[in-house]
């Protein structure tokens, strides 16, 4: 009797845990960063540029659909870097650029927890005048 109301236990068990199986699942391939969807954009300010990252949601991923670097203090001479994670990387041109102009590239990929997007801002002799500036995602 003890044999037979043991393997029942384990048969239930064993049921139970393949009704629950496919939601796990389901719910762990889900990592796109769907909170941040919530918002239209993210930004991060400091030695003087702002990077700004764009998303849009198509109803089961979330996507950086436009990234940004501006000048947020100051008249500067040079170009932004702006890259982020897979080795995306994109100059902009090397010019004047006033405070509040920006610069902006197209990106459309899926936002992936953890995923850095940053940029940077160089001077006229091709030197790292900032430090790297980046947003979360």
């Amino acid at each position: 009797m003890r044999t037979f109301i043991t393997g029942a236990l384990i048969t239930l068990a064993a049921l139970t845990s393949l009704a629950t199986t496919p939601a796990a699942a389901q719910a762990a391939t889900s990592n796109t960063a769907a909170a941040e969807c919530n918002t239209s954009s993210k930004s991060q300010t400091n030695d003087g540029i702002t990077v700004r990252v764009f998303f849009t949601n198509n109803g089961t991923d979330c996507y950086v659909y436009r990234v940004q670097a501006l000048s947020a203090q100051g008249r500067k001479y040079g170009h932004f870097n702006l890259f982020g994670p897979n080795g995306w990387s994109v100059d902009s041109p090397t010019k004047w650029w006033e405070w509040g102009e920006h610069f902006a590239a197209s990106r459309w990929t899926i936002a992936w927890p953890g995923h850095l997007w940053c940029g940077r801002f160089y001077n006229g002799d091709n030197q790292q005048v900032t430090g790297n500036v980046c947003v979360t995602v």
